[in-house]
């Protein structure tokens, strides 16, 4: 999120505005600086996934509400993942706004997922929406500096840690058998039809058992349910990396927690530690091929996808409705199916990653195809000045 806020930083000043980057590791003493940075009516506060709306010291207190309320400044929060995994916040915003009325009319939410929108604007009535804002990329070295596909390292890479499913076993068989029972049922149709989202087979299981229909009872047990999104996430992308390992393909992983994946051949399972995005984007820069697995986005896009074509590494990934409209078959992404990937039918994504990997030219011609698209839509300078065009839709100047 640090080097989201630095890249839409450069947006903001690029268009004329002033930014001011907030650490929150010393909100207090910086709350002084922001104080005098403040034009009530011309400042907007950009955030990520709550922060700076937890009740920090120096921006909140019980007697006097949020800063933003006190100088009337609008927050915008970008929400990284699903509505479900914030209940707890927007409970506590709700809470708040009891104590502080008026509190909630400053704050508006960005949706990455077409879904996760169309959850909130469902379940969460009582806040406001600022619409779908898909994530996006940075280029890291310019194009006539990255190097071509025939001097990059010949592996498949991917960025993002691993949980061993045995790890949910104590969420799964936690209160008694009747639960496991459900939970399992959940997971099971979710495996079958990964067309579902989580919230789908989540909300149907439980009207199914129990006929309620109360939102706020409805997010509570949803945001209770969080390790079935944990399970199935890391489920299939353990299935992915482990597909093309055992295929005798060479992978490279960056992240924790891989060296436990369950599978045959670990000989070519490169693993390397956690890194910060800058080094992230660095191995983009050196590989050939980019592994990308959803975390169950079914109408939005990850970062990685932007990340890799802008870096020039061609990707692999499996498809989501919003993918398929923006980056059509072979323009920067050839895709494979959660469907073949959980049936174990992995032929076909075994054969697209060989010919990748062993053939510069086609990568060449897919990062070509994907990269002024991607470059001209999909960049966080690009998403500044949506996000400038939204803000002014609410008044600001």
């Amino acid at each position: 999120m640090d080097y989201f806020s630095l890249q839409l930083k450069k947006g903001f000043e690029e268009h004329g505005l002033s930014a001011f980057v907030m650490d929150l590791c010393r909100a207090k003493e910086g709350s002084k600086k922001l104080k005098k940075f403040i034009k009530t009516g011309e400042t907007f506060v950009l955030t990520f996934n709550f922060e700076g709306l937890e009740r920090e010291e120096g921006l909140f207190s019980l007697r006097d509400s949020y800063l933003w309320q006190q100088y009337g400044v609008p927050v915008y929060n970008i929400a990284v993942d699903h509505p479900y995994w914030y209940e707890n916040r927007f409970a506590d915003l709700l809470e708040d706004e009891e104590h502080h009325p008026g509190l909630l009319s400053f704050y508006h939410h960005f949706s990455i997922d077409r879904n996760h929108e169309k959850y909130f604007n469902t379940f969460y009535p009582e806040f406001k929406s600022a619409g779908f804002l898909p994530l996006a990329g940075t280029e890291l070295i310019p194009q006539k500096e990255q190097k071509p596909p025939e001097q990059r390292g010949e592996t498949i890479l991917f960025a993002g840690h691993y949980t061993e499913l045995p790890f949910f076993e104590k969420n799964i068989t936690a209160i008694n058998e009747e639960y496991e029972a459900f939970y399992r049922g959940i997971i099971k149709d979710l495996e079958e039809n990964p067309k579902k989202t989580v919230e789908e087979a989540s909300l149907a299981a439980v009207k199914r058992e129990t006929g309620e229909e109360d939102i706020r009872k409805l997010r509570d047990v949803l945001y209770n349910m969080l390790f079935i999104d944990l399970y199935i996430r890391n489920e299939v992308r353990g299935k992915a990396v482990a597909a093309l390992a055992e295929a005798g393909l060479p992978v490279t992983v960056i992240g924790k927690g891989w060296e436990k994946l369950p599978a045959r051949r670990k000989e070519t399972l490169k693993i390397l530690p956690m890194t910060n995005s800058e080094g992230v984007l660095r191995a983009l820069c050196e590989a050939r091929v980019a592994l990308n697995v959803n975390p169950y986005f079914k109408v939005g896009a990850h970062d990685r996808i932007f990340n890799s074509v802008l870096n020039g590494a061609a990707v692999l990934s499996d498809e989501s409705l919003y993918l398929n409209e923006i980056l059509p078959e072979g323009c920067g992404v050839s895709y494979y199916t959660l469907e073949a990937l959980q049936k174990g039918e992995t032929e076909a994504m075994i054969r697209t990653a060989s010919k990748l990997l062993s053939s510069p030219g086609i990568c060449r011609e897919m990062v070509e195809a994907g990269r002024d698209k991607v470059r001209t839509e999909h960049t966080w300078i690009r998403r500044a000045a949506e996000i400038l065009e939204q803000i002014q839709k609410g008044g600001l100047k």
